[in-house]
């Protein structure tokens, strides 16, 4: 970057020289006004002779344009100067004469306001809310710490809790002391039943502001008599859930040393030491392509990266574990694959080797990269047996990622003790990740060379990658949703940080056929059943996946029936019960919250935790009464009914006709499959058949489809986004695809094609 000055009239103007501009600067106009200057050939004028021609001799601009003119940012190798004015309409019009006239882009780029400093009054300092006692309270064998707090914070400062400060105040209420109150409260008082005295883990009060806060695992029956505790005691009681803490799995994961650092491949070389022409092959090859299983295999030059291990079981007839042994095949094969793919695009038809340079053909190759793009079975199921096979492999993944796969895969939820991961496979796997995120940069020794991550939405820790090498640009999405799902933020916020047009883009092709219709919609559809279901205190039950949409259920009905109760009084709010498992994995992103990009983050940071409310509850086999009870929607997994808790639940809750169901997410396993065709029994085993009579949205209402995959609609937009060169799919069937071929050709796109299983191609 060189930056130099220009004088006009009275003012100098700082002139600065890039080697490359972000790709926001190369907007439509931009690319379209390329063609033509190459078309027409038109003469790149060098910038001196353009500025001083522009500023001193061109009559189309006026003087005042000219004089608003603050900075000049150019890039030769782009032809495009960007001007900062906040008069730049003139210019903009006169655009085409300017190519014409200089072989350059103008970019017109308004200069940053600066936000003025306003004189206000003096405000009191704020002050910080502190502790003035700590104590216990005991119950029965209940030991509840009791503090006295000053300073309140705002969260407990609510409409209702104004509404009855009024009626303390104006009743002149007396404030009976803490000690007289908690007291009676627990030991006299019949209006709230013994056993949400026992669910109480933690009060505070504050004195000052006439404010108890209850800290609860249960409170119905405490809110319904809320009023007649104020006019009994003088004290507004806040009544609010549980703290659902950090997860034990991040903690015991965080203390597994690491192998590697992001530094490690900072002086890894891409290219052979006989490669004369420091050309770096890029390739891909698909290992498997089933729908539910996923892998490949990048190639960097001398660097293979697996992307994703979705690999299939044990095959019976092989000593390798299932797909594992294609990887060996790929390495075993890659020099006469690579042989065969240069012959062709060479047009050579001899089988003589010494025609093909040596630096074509890759010697003794291996895996040296795995990259995780998300913690789901089929992107991650035979990552384990990898790192048996190649137990020297860094491993390329968010925290998130890896805290949700031990998390499900592994045993710690059956330790006895949570201090440390007991598992040596999993000890391992932890000790070669290299933990990337948003935004993370890995260089290679060659200049122009690295590998970059970006949100992929979909799911909690999930990426994109994309690798850049010279000039050429490889991005694979995984899994990806380009819309915003509470509370995790679709790729939509982050594709501006990505350079392009992207040369090969391989991309989730699950739902690309399907149009899901605006989401939002589809959510509202759903809020309303529930709505209905609320009114007259029946039961609603959710299927999900209990690391993504179960979590999304969870926030987006929690803030629609507190904006309800907080707005209109709404009294019929549900409680919302989740399982175990579901809880755990909220538990990791509560404790990682600072890697969640979205609103959830904030409210975690800000400690105004929806996860810590006193409607959100969670149980487990030991405590199932809540489901004979009345207003609960139920989130469990998984979202076919297969197994565990959730039989158990709809062996209750299916049985009622008034009850309600929702199957979330793709289904094709029994008995949830069966119930969407229309079964009117579940079968669980030849001894455990049931009955079903409950609404099933899935049939009532086929149309509302939530999933995680982006449909046509989020794949137009990433395309549009990304602008690639060529596109090709993944996660599905190339049956399912041809019509999706056809669409993204519509939208520009030069080439788009279907991998070929266990095909090598190089891309470059």
């Amino acid at each position: 970057m060189i930056i130099e000055e220009f004088k006009f009239s009275d003012k100098t103007i700082t002139i600065e020289r890039k080697e490359e501009v972000n790709s926001s600067y190369k907007i439509k106009s931009y690319n379209s006004k390329l063609k033509m200057i190459e078309e027409r050939k038109i003469p790149q004028k060098s910038i001196d002779d353009v500025i001083n021609h522009f500023f001193h001799k061109n009559k189309n601009i006026s003087n005042k344009t000219k004089n608003s003119i603050t900075k000049i940012i150019y890039c030769q190798k782009d032809r495009i100067i960007i001007l900062t004015t906040s008069h730049g309409k003139e210019i903009i019009l006169n655009r085409d004469r300017l190519i014409r006239d200089y072989g350059w882009f103008f970019f017109i780029e308004k200069p940053v306001k600066q936000s003025k400093k306003k004189k206000s009054k003096k405000k009191e300092e704020k002050k910080d809310e502190t502790t003035i006692t700590s104590e216990e309270f005991h119950f029965e064998e209940t030991i509840i710490p009791l503090k006295q707090k000053e300073n309140m914070r705002a969260l407990y400062k609510t409409k209702e809790y104004n509404y009855f400060l009024k009626i303390i105040n104006s009743n002149e209420i007396r404030q009976i002391p803490i000690k007289e109150v908690l007291n009676n409260f627990f030991f006299n008082d019949n209006l709230v039943p013994l056993d949400e005295k026992k669910s109480i883990r933690k009060i505070i009060y504050y004195f000052k502001e006439k404010v108890i806060v209850i800290k609860s695992l249960v409170g119905d029956e405490m809110y319904e008599n809320l009023e007649n505790l104020v006019k009994n005691y003088g004290w507004y009681f806040y009544i609010t859930g549980v703290p659902v803490g950090k997860s034990e799995l991040c903690i015991a994961i965080d203390k597994i040393e690491k192998r590697f650092d992001i530094d490690y491949f900072s002086n890894t070389t891409l290219i052979n030491e006989s490669n004369k022409n420091k050309d770096i092959r890029v390739t891909i090859y698909p290992i498997v392509l089933k729908p539910n299983h996923n892998c490949h295999v990048l190639g960097l030059g001398n660097l293979n990266i697996l992307l994703d291990c979705g690999l299939s079981e044990k095959d019976e007839e092989n000593e390798i574990e299932g797909d594992l042994r294609h990887i060996e095949d790929y390495l075993q094969n890659l020099p006469r694959n690579i042989l065969e793919e240069v012959k062709i695009r060479k047009n050579i038809e001899t089988d003589d080797q010494d025609n093909i340079p040596i630096e074509e053909i890759q010697q003794d190759p291996k895996i040296d990269a795995i990259f995780i793009s998300h913690s789901h079975y089929d992107h991650i199921s035979g990552l384990k047996e990898l790192i048996k096979l190649y137990p020297d492999v860094p491993i390329l993944s968010s925290r998130i990622t890896i805290d949700l796969y031990l998390l499900r895969d592994s045993n710690f939820l059956k330790q006895e003790n949570h201090n440390e991961i007991e598992e040596e496979d999993y000890q391992s796997i932890v000790r070669n990740v290299i933990y990337v995120e948003n935004g993370t940069k890995i260089e290679f020794k060659e200049t122009n060379c690295f590998l970059s991550f970006f949100h992929a939405g979909h799911m909690p820790g999930a990426l994109m990658m994309l690798a850049k090498v010279n000039d050429f640009r490889f991005l694979y999405t995984g899994d990806y949703t380009y819309i915003d799902i509470t509370p995790f933020a679709g790729t939509k916020r982050f594709l501006e940080q990505i350079s392009r047009p992207i040369d090969y883009l391989l991309i989730d092709g699950t739902a690309a056929q399907d149009d899901y219709g605006d989401l939002s919609d589809q959510f509202h559809s759903l809020i309303l059943f529930l709505e209905q279901k609320a009114e007259y205190g029946d039961n609603s039950l959710i299927g999900a996946d209990p690391s993504s949409l179960a979590i999304s259920f969870m926030l987006i009905f929690w803030r629609y029936f507190r904006k309800l109760q907080l707005r209109r009084n709404y009294k019929k709010r549900p409680n919302i019960y989740v399982d175990m498992m579901v809880r755990k994995n909220i538990q990791v992103i509560n404790h990682r919250y600072e890697y969640i990009y979205g609103p959830i983050s904030r409210l975690i940071r800000d400690k105004a935790n929806p996860f810590n409310s006193i409607k959100f509850r969670w149980f487990d086999h030991t405590n199932l009464d809540f489901i004979r009870k009345k207003n609960n929607i139920i989130i469990s997994h998984p979202p076919d009914l297969s197994y565990g808790l959730i039989r158990n639940i709809i062996n209750i809750v299916g049985r009622n006709p008034h009850n309600f169901i929702f199957l979330a997410g793709s289904i094709h396993e029994s008995p949830g499959a069966e119930l969407i065709e229309g079964a009117d029994e579940i079968e669980f085993s030849e001894t455990w058949k049931i009955p079903f009579r409950a609404f099933l949205l899935n049939t009532f209402a086929p149309h509302i489809k939530i999933k995680l995959h982006a449909d046509k609609n989020q794949l137009r937009e990433m395309i549009k986004n990304l602008e690639p060169k060529e596109v090709c799919f993944f996660h599905q069937s190339a049956k399912k695809l041809t019509e999706v071929v056809e669409f993204v050709k519509e939208l520009g796109v030069e080439k788009v094609t279907l991998p070929i299983k266990r095909k090598l191609l190089i891309l470059n």
